[in-house]
């Protein structure tokens, strides 16, 4: 039998081809396909992260991040090719401008520069920079990807080096702090050119390992004094950093609404990146030193919070609370969820100075993009004659401004949280699509969730419950038999009776994502989707 060769066949034949003489590619590729897309960005974009989502015949793709910068943006040209011996020194013959035609890409700063890393290979970019600038280095990679399933430790691990026109390496970042995705700064010491090279840790490399980064002499905010604030106030900031304009201090209105926000500095070269900012209802203190010791222990007014943080080597801090005698209480940190490299421990002590309780790590499933839970959180009921002493370490022992944390003291009632998963959904017209309702209980809730539908649009509901005990439920929305013209937004609420009375909260739409073959991490997104269509008919075989 003979095959016929058509122009669609001899492209493929092609293709195959080029991807089997190219030893940077692997012939088992992580992602089956490519789509081509050109975005248009609105003048008035908010810069940050987004999410967009492909839509096909077939339905709706899940999720990906896309960020908006503030910066002109390059491409990695493709295929990149970098010369290996002009990486290690030995092509010193060549000028300058032979050697950026052949594996360098010069841009103007400041910029965002877009690309991926194939395997063992590195990315390599030329930048002019005057004698005295402040450059900022900073890579998103983990951050556009979070978890990739089959790699370990789970995700991009990227690092970045400086280096002179002659290849000599000037500096080095493969991490910022706790963050994998590496923040590199460097005083330029001379006016010229220099060289900056991405690559993976151990020269890895696949189509999803992306990244930006961003250089120039950029506003860095490396802290927020305090880390938070009380609802509906005004709080006087200072912004830690580098590159920032002179009003480092500033005064800040605070919303009515307590949760978390980010918060951003400005310099001259634009907004910085940003940094999460706690937001609560109870009133606020400040620690007063020196409460090194039990007998020096600051007050601490329940329900209240503390700001402090662990500035000078082997400081401790701590803090006596009056409550009455077994009395729920809880006692929690917040430091690393709001960029503190602080890894905090609290010890709970009688006025004896026995201990009651201790905490370093307390996993939070509901932080779904941490993988060191170092917020320690104690859930107790207090001594018989309602007093206790708090102490709050550094399990690192590392101190610094830098060092800050928030310790909140409340008698909350047991409580829960939601999150969904997956966040796109597709159906037929007129049937139902499957949900993952993710329970989160805290201090002992154990009571069953009712779900249903916040102001949906008609046709759409759904009536489920998680049964008492239950930390999920696969559930069914119904969706309507006239589909609408555009995927529709929903959200889920759970209702509860606790402690007499009827509690209702919004569940966080979210993606159950997988790290290096075994963590499962539900990492929130912008939100829940259903795309009701028809699906084309498959041709017959």
């Amino acid at each position: 039998a003979s095959a016929e060769l058509d122009e669609k066949k001899l492209r493929l034949m092609d293709e195959y081809e080029r991807r089997r003489n190219d030893p940077k590619r692997q012939l088992n590729s992580q992602i089956g396909e490519d789509v081509q897309v050109r975005v248009t960005i609105a003048e008035n974009a908010e810069p940050g992260v987004h999410y967009w989502r492909l839509q096909t015949k077939s339905g709706l793709s899940n999720p990906m991040r896309f960020v908006v910068g503030e910066h002109a943006e390059f491409n990695e040209p493709e295929p990149w090719r970098f010369d290996l011996m002009k990486f290690i020194g030995l092509d010193s013959n060549s000028s300058s401008d032979s050697r950026r035609d052949q594996g360098s890409s010069l841009v103007t700063l400041p910029a965002t520069v877009n690309g991926r890393i194939l395997p063992g290979e590195v990315d390599e970019f030329t930048f002019e920079a005057t004698e005295g600038e402040q450059v900022v280095i900073s890579v998103e990679a983990r951050h556009l990807i979070p978890y990739l399933a089959d790699a370990v430790p789970g995700w991009f691990q990227a690092v970045v080096s400086l280096h002179d026109p002659r290849g000599q390496e000037l500096a080095f970042a493969d991490d910022y702090r706790f963050d994998p995705d590496p923040v590199l700064f460097y005083k330029i010491p001379r006016t010229g050119e220099y060289r900056l090279r991405v690559r993976d840790s151990i020269y890895r490399g696949r189509e999803d390992f992306v990244y930006r980064v961003t250089i120039g002499e950029l506003p860095f905010l490396t802290g927020i004094s305090p880390l938070g604030a009380r609802a509906g106030t005004e709080v006087d900031l200072t912004f830690h950093g580098g590159n920032l304009d002179e009003q480092t201090k500033t005064r800040h209105p605070i919303p009515d609404t307590a949760g978390l926000i980010d918060l951003f500095a400005t310099g001259p070269s634009g907004r910085s990146n940003a940094i999460a900012f706690h937001v609560d209802s109870v009133p606020e203190d400040k620690e007063r030193e020196d409460n090194n010791r039990l007998g020096a222990a600051n007050e601490i007014e329940v329900p209240g919070i503390i700001n402090g943080a662990l500035t000078l080597p082997g400081d401790v801090d701590f803090f006596r609370v009056q409550g009455t005698g077994n009395q729920p209480m809880s006692f929690e940190i917040f430091g690393r969820r709001l960029g503190s490299p602080i890894d905090a421990n609290l010890t709970v002590y009688d006025d004896d100075g026995k201990m009651i309780a201790f905490n370093d790590d307390n996993e939070n499933p509901a932080a779904g993009l941490t993988t060191h839970h170092a917020d320690p959180r104690v859930f107790i009921k207090l001594p018989d004659n309602g007093r206790c002493f708090i102490r709050v370490a550094d399990t690192q022992n590392r101190y610094g401004y830098a060092n800050a944390y928030r310790l909140k003291v409340s008698q909350e009632p047991p409580r829960f949280v939601l999150r969904t998963t997956p966040s796109s959904l597709n159906a037929k017209p007129g049937t139902s699509a499957r949900l993952t309702v993710h329970a989160l209980r805290i201090d002992g809730f154990d009571g069953p969730v009712a779900l249903s539908l916040k102001d949906a649009p008609a046709g759409f509901s759904l009536n489920a419950t998680i049964p008492a005990g239950e930390d999920m439920a696969d559930v069914s929305i119904s969706v309507p038999a006239e589909p609408p013209s555009q995927p529709t937004r929903l959200t889920v609420q759970g209702t509860a009776e606790i402690e007499g009375k009827s509690v209702s909260i919004d569940a966080v739409p979210a993606e159950d994502m997988m790290q290096a073959f075994i963590y499962r991490h539900l990492v929130p997104v912008d939100a829940l989707m259903v795309d009701v269509r028809t699906p084309p008919e498959k041709p017959a075989p």
